[in-house]
């Protein structure tokens, strides 16, 4: 069995709640069970690996492990209606984003208040829920190119996974495939 993770699989304390209380040391449990496992091979991106090494130093012997994989963007083939559904999407989103940012300019006479304002509707708007990183698009492409299950906690992987019938397994449950 493969299993592509994300970042949030390693970072997110919810994850791993039930095995550890620390990142790192959840990772250090997952590397003891992966070495004695033969049949579960988990993967990453470059880009995941990058993403995770700012918020911990990667043991050593992690990729002895977690096989770091960059897929191959040119051959995996994504049919033209996810993209097209992708880009109506996002004008809706980027829409959406203008009418957040005029009631900013219109109902703030505080501009602290204002950017505040921006700040928090504006990210929801246009980021939660959609694929919005060269990380998470990686994710997905590694999972097609390697016929895998996505373990991912981030919406957005989970909606585009749907879309593109990959398999999804929450990272609750991906650590609970090695108790």
């Amino acid at each position: 069995m493969k299993i592509i993770i994300d970042t949030s699989v390693l970072t997110n304390p919810y994850s791993f709640k039930e095995i550890s209380n620390s990142i790192e040391d959840a990772i250090n449990w997952l590397i003891e069970k992966l070495k004695n496992n033969k049949e579960i091979k988990v993967y990453l991106t470059p880009n995941t690996l990058n993403e995770i090494s700012t918020f911990i130093k990667i043991p050593d012997n992690f990729q002895k492990f977690f096989r770091v994989k960059t897929p191959n963007r040119y051959k995996v083939k994504i049919p033209g209606i996810i993209l097209y559904n992708f880009l109506s999407e996002m004008r809706d989103r980027i829409n959406r984003g203008l009418r957040v940012s005029e009631k900013a300019v219109r109902e703030f006479e505080d501009k602290d208040k204002a950017i505040n304002y921006l700040r928090e509707n504006y990210r929801r708007v246009m980021r939660e829920g959609i694929i919005d990183s060269k990380e998470d698009i990686d994710t997905i492409l590694l999972a097609i190119e390697q016929k895998a299950i996505l373990s991912t906690a981030d919406e957005g992987q989970i909606k585009l996974a749907m879309d593109l019938g990959i398999e999804v397994i929450e990272p609750r449950k991906f650590y609970s495939l090695f108790l």
